[in-house]
This record gives C-alpha cells, structure tokens and sequence, in this order.
C-alpha cells in the first residue's frame, strides 16, 4: 500500500491559481518534468528540490524518484489535483477516529456518518452538528478542492518544510495544512 502526503488549504472552499502554485513548485524544485495531465489533475517527476522540502524522519529513508518499469508508481512523484467543483476529503485504510469541533468527543461511527467534504455529521455526544470537512482528522485526511500529493509518502514519515508551507501561503495568499494518507494515490 502507497501513502501520500497532501498539502491543502485551510480553507476547503479555497481554489488558489493552479499556473501560481505551478510556478512556486517549479522555483522550488519540488517537481520536475510532467509525466501525465487531464482535466483533474498534473502529474510530475519530483525534482531535485523534492528531498529539501519534504523533511523525512529518520536517518537515511529509501527514497526512489524514478520508476522502475512504465506501471511503476512507487516512487516519490507529484500530482496537482483540480480545482474540484467540490472539496474532496480523502481518507484511508487507517484513518482514525476524527473529533467533534464543538466538544472534542471522538465519533466512533465515522465511517457511516461521513458521505463526503461536506456531508452533515451529528454529533452523538454534544447534538451539535459540523460538516466533515471541520470535523479534527487529526493530520489524517485531505480535504479540499485542490489538493497538492506527494505521492510515495507514508503516514507520519515526512513534512512539509516551513519554507515550502510559507511560500504556498504567500503564494496563494491562503494558509495551508497538511495530511498523510495511507491509501493509494488518486488516479
């Protein structure tokens, strides 16, 4: 199973200028040559940037930023999703338990009351309700319209550096978040 690490932004309305956040990870370095482009979304080569600004955790990761054959998709490499007309929220396998804003309860039933970003969930502990999307996945799922991947990132072995989280916020003029996500990438 591949995981992937999502930069997004804070505001999951938000649909920041694809060609803007383009440029400043071309500048960065953080993608290199396309290899795939559709309606929904840009595929790249990680760059040579990619390694400075995604920080691993611990001392020397197995990191591979070419494939090995034409199917291969286990190696470091980028996609560009959107802009969604709706946010997507993407979970995975190992998602845990996310909470209530209103009084931090955990939803143990998550998995049935969550249709989507802005699925209406109730909670059972408080009566209040939230969209999913404000629900605290605790850095365990993406949402948004667009969505930045950096694919071949397992849950919680990476993040994003200050300076690549500070330029996209500029950039944009958004503030960003991120998120793992032990699914495979989206297609």
């Amino acid at each position: 199973m591949n995981g992937s690490l999502y930069l997004f932004p804070e505001d999951v309305m938000a649909a920041p200028d694809i060609a803007e956040t383009l440029a400043l990870l071309q500048e960065r370095e953080v993608i290199g040559d396309p290899l795939a482009k559709d309606s929904t979304k840009q595929v790249f080569l990680a760059g040579p940037g990619f390694a400075r600004e995604v920080i691993f955790a611990g001392c020397s990761p197995h990191l591979r930023f070419a494939p090995d054959h034409e199917d291969d998709r286990n190696f470091c490499h980028v996609a560009l999703h959107g802009p969604q007309a709706k946010p997507l929220l993407l979970t995975g396998v190992h998602t845990g338990k996310p909470r209530c804003p209103h009084c931090r309860a955990r939803l143990d039933d998550w998995r049935r009351l969550v249709t989507g970003a802005e699925s209406p969930v109730h909670c059972p502990a408080c009566g209040k309700s939230a969209i999913a999307a404000a629900l605290d996945w605790r850095q365990q799922a993406a949402v948004g319209r667009v969505l930045l991947e950096l694919r071949n990132v397992f849950p919680g072995e990476a993040v994003p550096s200050d300076g690549l989280m500070t330029d996209l916020a500029l950039r944009t003029g958004l503030l960003w978040r991120h998120a793992w996500n032990d699914m495979s990438p989206l297609p």
